[in-house]
C-alpha cells in the first residue's frame, strides 16, 4: 500500500465513510477507490481535490494528501507543522519588511547547513551517526 492510499483509507475511516460512498461522492467509481487505497493506482491532482473535498478534508489536511500523491500542496507551510522553526524562516524569507541583506544573509545560511549536512551524510560512517558538525 503506497503512502498516499494509506493516508486515504485512514482519512476515509476517520470519518466513517465506506470506499462507495467516497467514490459516489466524488463521482469515481467504487473501483478506483479501491485501487488508490491499495497502490495500484496513484491519482492526479484533480482527483486528489476532488477526495479532499468529498471527504470534507480541511485545508492541512488536504495539503497532506496532496503531498502524499506526489504534489506541491497549497500550503507549504502546512508540511512544516513538526517543524515550526522553518515555517518561520520561509515567513521571514517572503517578508517584504525585512530588509534584503538579512533575507539574503539567511539564504546563504540556509545554504551552507545544507551543504554541511550532505558532507556529513557522506563523511559519516556506513550505520553510524555523526556526532560533530562538519
Amino acid at each position: 500500500m503506497s503512502e498516499f492510499g494509506q493516508l486515504l483509507k485512514a482519512l476515509r475511516e476517520r470519518r466513517g465513510v465506506s470506499q462507495s460512498k467516497l467514490a459516489e461522492r466524488a463521482d469515481f467509481d467504487h473501483s478506483y477507490v479501491s485501487r488508490l487505497e491499495g497502490g495500484a493506482r496513484m491519482p492526479t491532482r484533480d482527483a486528489v481535490d476532488r477526495l479532499g473535498g468529498a471527504l470534507g478534508l480541511g485545508e492541512s489536511e488536504r495539503d497532506a494528501l496532496l503531498a502524499a500523491a506526489g504534489f506541491l500542496p497549497r500550503d507549504v507551510t502546512n508540511l512544516l507543522s513538526s517543524e515550526p522553526v522553518l515555517g518561520e524562516v520561509l515567513d521571514l524569507l517572503k517578508d517584504e519588511a525585512v530588509p534584503s541583506e538579512y533575507r539574503e544573509n539567511m539564504r546563504q545560511v540556509l545554504h551552507l547547513l545544507a551543504q554541511q549536512a550532505r558532507f556529513a551524510m557522506r563523511t559519516a560512517p556506513a550505520g553510524g551517526s555523526v556526532s560533530e558538525a562538519a
